[in-house]
C-alpha cells in the first residue's frame, strides 16, 4: 500500500484544484518559506480526522478555508482528498484503491466520504487502525516529534510502539467490548432490579387483572341488559305513541262535532237576535200607536157625554158596551204582544247562557228551582229587561248544576 495522490481545494494557500501525485519510492517536496510544504502535512492531518484547530495552526475549524486575497474570492468550503493504492490487504477491504474525502463548510458543517459515499469519522479511524496512518500515528513525524518521542513519558512512546506493533486495532476492540460489557452488565442490573420489583407488585397484579376481568364480563352483561330494557322501552314509547295518536284523533272528531254545534248555536242565536229585533220594531210600532189609541178613547169618552147628553141614556148604554170592547180587545193584544216579546227575549239570553228555556220551565217545579222568580210577566218597571232576563237565565242555570 502506498500514498498514491493528494487533491486539495481551497484549503488554506491551496485555492484552485490542485493535485500533488506521489509514485513508488521517496517522494520531496521543497520550496522556500511559506510556499504551502507545511499546509500540505495540515491537509493529511486534516483528512485523517484531525479536530483540533490548534494543530492545524489555527484558531478555529473555519480558518482552513482559503480566504482571499486582492485578486481571488475567499471560497466557502475546503476539500481535501488523498488516494490510497494497492490496500486491498493492508485494509483488508475489496477496492485495489480507498479514497477518503473531508469538506468542511463556513457554518461548521463538515462531511466524510469514502470512495464517494458518506461515511463516519468512525469509520475512517477504522480502517486506518494498525497500520501506522493516522492524525497522530508514528508514519507523520514533523519538525521536533523525533525529540519529543524521546523525551515523551513511557506510555506515550508505549501507544507508538503498539501502533507499530499492530495491536492498537485489537485493544481498541477489547475496549470497546469491555465498555459494552459494562453496559451490559448496567443493564442486568436494572432488569433485576425491574424483575423484583414486578414480583413484589404480581399479587397486586393478579387482583387488579381478575377485577378487569370481572369488570369486563359485567360491563359485557350490562351493555346486554341495556339493549334489551331500551327496547322494551323503545316498544312502550311505539305504543303509547299509537294511544296517543288515537286519543288526538278521537279529540279531533269531538272537537269537530262541538265546532258544528257551537256553528249550529250561533245560528239559532243570530236568528232569534234577528226576531227579536223585529218584534222590537213591531212593538214600537206599536208604542208609537199608544197615543193615538188614548186620543181615540178620549174622544169616545167625549162623544159618549155627548150623545148621552143630547139622545139620553139608552143610546149612551148601547155604545159603551161596543167601546169598552175595543178597549178591552187592544189591552188584550198589547199583553199578548209583551209576552211574545218577552218570551222571544228570554229564549235567546237562555240560548246565550246555554240553558233551554223549555228545561228551565219544566224544571220550575224542582226544589232547587222553587225560589226563583219565574214569573215572566212581572218585568221591572222603566226598562232594564234584558239585563233582568239575564241575571234570572244565570240563576236558574246555576239552580239546575249538580
Amino acid at each position: 500500500m502506498y500514498l498514491q495522490s493528494i487533491e486539495l481545494i481551497g484549503f488554506k494557500s491551496f485555492a484552485p484544484k490542485t493535485v500533488l501525485r506521489f509514485h513508488r519510492g521517496v517522494t520531496a517536496i521543497v520550496g522556500p518559506n511559506g510556499c504551502g510544504k507545511s499546509n500540505i502535512l495540515d491537509a493529511i492531518r486534516w483528512v485523517l480526522g484531525e479536530q483540533s484547530a490548534k494543530a492545524l495552526r489555527g484558531g478555529e475549524m473555519a480558518d482552513v478555508i482559503f480566504s482571499g486575497t486582492d485578486s481571488r474570492q475567499p471560497h466557502n468550503m475546503a476539500e481535501v482528498s488523498m488516494t490510497f493504492g494497492e490496500c486491498e490487504k493492508e485494509l483488508g477491504v475489496e477496492w485495489n484503491e480507498v479514497c477518503i474525502t473531508r469538506r468542511v463548510f463556513r457554518d461548521g458543517k463538515s462531511e466524510y466520504l469514502m470512495n464517494g459515499t458518506p461515511c463516519r469519522l468512525k469509520d475512517i479511524h477504522t480502517l486506518f487502525m494498525d497500520t501506522g496512518i493516522g492524525r497522530s500515528a508514528y508514519s507523520i513525524m514533523e519538525q521536533g516529534k523525533t525529540a519529543l518521542l524521546l523525551n515523551s513519558r513511557p506510555e506515550d512512546r508505549r501507544a507508538i510502539f503498539e501502533e507499530a506493533a499492530g495491536i492498537t486495532k485489537y485493544k481498541a476492540q477489547k475496549k470497546e467490548a469491555l465498555r459494552k460489557l459494562e453496559f451490559t452488565e448496567s443493564n442486568l442490573l436494572r432488569v433485576s432490579d425491574i424483575i423484583r420489583e414486578v414480583k413484589r407488585q404480581i399479587g397486586s397484579l393478579q387482583r387488579q387483572a381478575g377485577k378487569a376481568r370481572r369488570y369486563q364480563s359485567l360491563l359485557e352483561d350490562l351493555r346486554v341488559l341495556d339493549t334489551h330494557l331500551s327496547h322494551r322501552t323503545y316498544l312502550d314509547l311505539e305504543q303509547s305513541i299509537e294511544e296517543v295518536a288515537a286519543r288526538v284523533g278521537k279529540s279531533a272528531d269531538a272537537r269537530a262535532l262541538h265546532e258544528r254545534e257551537i256553528a249550529e248555536q250561533e245560528t239559532e242565536v243570530a236568528a232569534a237576535r234577528e226576531q227579536l229585533a223585529a218584534l222590537d220594531a213591531e212593538v214600537s210600532g206599536l208604542v208609537a200607536k199608544l197615543p193615538l189609541e188614548r186620543r181615540v178613547l178620549v174622544t169616545g169618552h167625549e162623544s159618549l157625554g155627548y150623545f148621552a147628553a143630547r139622545y139620553g141614556f139608552k143610546l149612551v148604554g148601547a155604545v159603551l158596551p161596543s167601546l169598552s170592547s175595543q178597549a178591552e180587545t187592544s189591552a188584550a193584544e198589547l199583553a199578548a204582544l209583551k209576552a211574545l216579546i218577552l218570551s222571544n227575549r228570554v229564549s235567546a239570553i237562555f240560548t246565550e247562557v246555554g240553558t233551554s228555556p223549555k228545561v228551565a220551565l219544566s224544571l220550575a217545579g224542582d226544589a232547587k228551582v222553587k225560589a226563583v222568580p219565574l214569573a215572566m210577566h212581572s218585568l221591572p218597571q222603566g226598562g232594564g229587561y234584558e239585563d233582568y232576563l239575564r241575571r234570572l237565565a244565570t240563576t236558574i242555570t246555576g239552580a239546575l248544576e249538580p
